[in-house]
């Protein structure tokens, strides 16, 4: 069984230099195959497999001196980003996503790593880095099979670690209780009414936190950009931002848990959260509902 855990990473600063790097590197990869692939498919109606057409180009493109700054990074990290964009263009054509975008570099990056992986008492260790300082805040048992290092836009670091326990899976339920079932009927005033008649109220997080978004926003919006006060404003903003979405995320997790610990199956109604997000009086509040999670 795969199981995976986040946890916190403080690289040094020569650390971050390098993953900043291999992050620009995976970057690059994804815009430079994005940008082929869609002239071939608009000039040529071809469709590019990250296999057979790009994964090669890109061995050709290390070997020139002009991308030789590439093999700075992990190779497996470079292919993986390949995998990504096809994997993306599969969800686009069959509608569960939208259209890949090229990727910016104030946004979340990513890379992903699966060969010399290793998890230490204290630390972490992916290729061509020495070991990085994490916060392990539970056990790792079991053989890991990839890390995912990741920057988010406020500057902090983590890595997703998956392992696996070599646990069979659980055997589905075959019979269900009547008493342990439960169904759902998820609102605005109230985010979920069950049938049992309790009701979970709807926190409105980002009520909440909406006047120190406006004011750290300002604040942005005031100074010149790419100055270090607008860099430090932008800091200040991407916290803000993180800490809405760390709190709307626990709080779904929680509730989620706790109807996964007491009950044996779980109803919830059919929606069309995207289409319902069209609504311009209703987009905001389903927003920060987090129906979709």
């Amino acid at each position: 069984m795969l199981i995976a855990t986040k946890v916190r990473i403080y690289p040094t600063p020569e650390q971050a230099a390098f993953l900043d790097r291999q992050f620009g590197c995976v970057r690059y990869v994804w815009n430079w195959a994005l940008e082929i692939k869609e002239y071939y498919y608009r000039h040529r109606g071809v469709n590019l497999s990250p296999f057979k057409h790009l994964k090669p180009l890109l061995a050709v493109a290390k070997r020139h001196k002009r991308y030789a700054w590439l093999k700075e990074a992990d190779s497996m990290a470079l292919q993986q980003a390949l995998i990504n964009l096809d994997r993306a263009y599969g969800n686009f054509f069959k509608k569960r996503a939208g259209k890949p975008r090229f990727k910016s570099k104030r946004a979340r990056q990513s890379s992903y790593h699966c060969v010399g992986v290793k998890v230490l008492d204290d630390a972490i260790k992916v290729p061509k880095c020495t070991p990085i300082k994490a916060v392990i805040h539970r056990p790792i048992d079991g053989r890991v099979k990839s890390i995912t290092l990741s920057r988010e836009p406020s500057g902090k670091y983590y890595a997703s670690i998956l392992v696996e326990d070599g646990k069979p899976m659980p055997e589905p339920v075959k019979m269900l209780d009547a008493d342990r079932i439960v169904a759902l009927d998820l609102g605005l005033k109230d985010f979920a009414i069950a049938s049992t008649g309790e009701v979970l109220s709807n926190p409105r997080h980002l009520a909440r936190a909406e006047a120190n978004l406006k004011r750290r926003q300002k604040q942005l919006s005031r100074k010149k950009k790419g100055s270090r006060n607008w860099q430090k404003a932008r800091i200040k903003l991407a916290n803000a931002h993180e800490r809405l979405k760390n709190v709307r995320a626990d709080t779904l997790h929680k509730w989620s848990r706790q109807l996964a610990d007491e009950n044996q199956a779980v109803i919830v109604e059919t929606l069309r959260v995207r289409n319902m997000m069209r609504n311009q009086r209703l987009a905001k509040s389903i927003g920060d509902a987090g129906w979709s999670m």
